[in-house]
């Protein structure tokens, strides 16, 4: 009986032990199935969010795309420059009013990309127009060929591309500078004056600087045979600012060799000459016929250290490079050559000039 009983009890508290473990493994169950409830139900959620998020930049692509009727891509060679960035300044603003989207492609990028990579990744992303700082080589004469191709127009700027298929180039008149250069020139020398010095960029592609040292000559023949003056060049590097400022101070070290007039092509070699002068004492002996307008070299033509300078319309050239665009898409046709205005600064008119460098 004793047994029985026993056995009866020790069934029991089995029994107790078995419900308690399915009721432990049951709640663990019930616990797994909230867990994985409450996981779907986040990952519906996240879907539903990222899906309204992707939904809604699709919305304003489209609205953004919509809103602009023409892609245009910027392309140059350098993205720091000051007068590259005013064509673009004045391009953009133009763009924006006429409903058109003008991107300066590489200016953004992480990664240095080169002008002619640039110019594949435009063609490819069927941009509606390129403009484009050109140059002579075969390469980007063969992707301006290539984009025409594809029924995109490029219009050149600064510098062209000759032989190419572009639709118009949009810049100074080399010949013209070169006239201006030399009829300053002609202003300020008399019998005496032996030499005029041009400082040409040694890396330069193009053949604009031999354009304006043949309008300079062309000058000096036709309107200034009285003189009897000699044109020579000097190549400057402009790999590093330390390798342009000892080419230029070189100049100065010999006072007996110095010409008395040194003609600059560009802004970086105006200020450097500006400067050199300064520093070596030779303000006054020295004529120093530059280019651009900035506030340091309008301020040198204020007090007499620059004769004169020349200035370009950097923002009119952005603008015409866009209508330029615009004129060929909308007529099939435009102008071979869209000529940018050159204005001399010189003590007489820099006050206008440096007005405007204030505003």
């Amino acid at each position: 009986m004793l047994d029985d009983r026993y056995e009866t009890g020790c069934m029991m508290k089995k029994e107790k032990r078995t419900e308690k473990g399915k009721k432990k493994n049951f709640g663990k169950l019930l616990m797994l199935v909230e867990v994985i409830l409450i996981i779907a139900a986040l990952m519906v959620a996240g879907l539903i969010y990222v899906r309204m998020q992707v939904a809604a930049v699709q919305k304003t692509s489209t609205q953004s795309f919509e809103e602009m009727k023409r892609h245009y891509a910027f392309i140059t060679t350098s993205v720091e420059d000051n007068f590259r960035n005013k064509i673009y300044e004045g391009a953009k603003q133009y763009a924006e009013e006429e409903g058109i989207y003008l991107e300066w492609f590489g200016k953004e990028l992480a990664i240095d990309y080169s002008k002619r990579e640039l110019l594949k990744m435009a063609i490819t992303s069927e941009v509606d127009g390129i403009i484009l700082e050109g140059d002579d080589s075969e390469e980007i004469q063969g992707l301006i060929d290539w984009a025409d191709e594809e029924g995109i127009p490029v219009v050149t700027v600064l510098t062209d591309s000759y032989n190419s298929k572009r639709k118009s180039f949009v810049g100074i008149s080399n010949h013209n500078l070169g006239r201006e250069y030399g009829r300053q020139i002609i202003k300020i020398a008399n019998k005496e004056t032996k030499e005029a010095m041009l400082l040409i960029d040694v890396n330069a592609e193009d053949s604009g600087q031999n354009i304006i040292l043949n309008g300079i000559k062309e000058t000096l023949a036709n309107e200034g045979n009285h003189l009897n003056i000699e044109v020579n060049t000097l190549a400057i590097s402009a790999d590093s600012a330390f390798e342009r400022e000892e080419a230029i101070q070189s100049i100065f070290l010999n006072r007996e060799e110095l010409p008395e007039i040194i003609i600059c092509l560009n802004e970086e070699n105006t200020i450097s000459v500006y400067q050199a002068a300064v520093d070596y004492n030779l303000v006054g002996e020295i004529n120093i016929l530059g280019y651009s307008a900035n506030e340091t070299i309008l301020n040198a033509v204020s007090r007499n250290v620059i004769v004169s300078t020349a200035v370009v319309d950097y923002e009119q050239m952005g603008i015409y490079c866009v209508q330029a665009l615009d004129e060929y898409l909308e007529a099939s046709r435009v102008n071979d050559f869209v000529t940018i205005d050159v204005s001399t600064v010189t003590k007489k008119n820099v006050e206008r000039y440096l007005e405007d460098a204030g505003e």
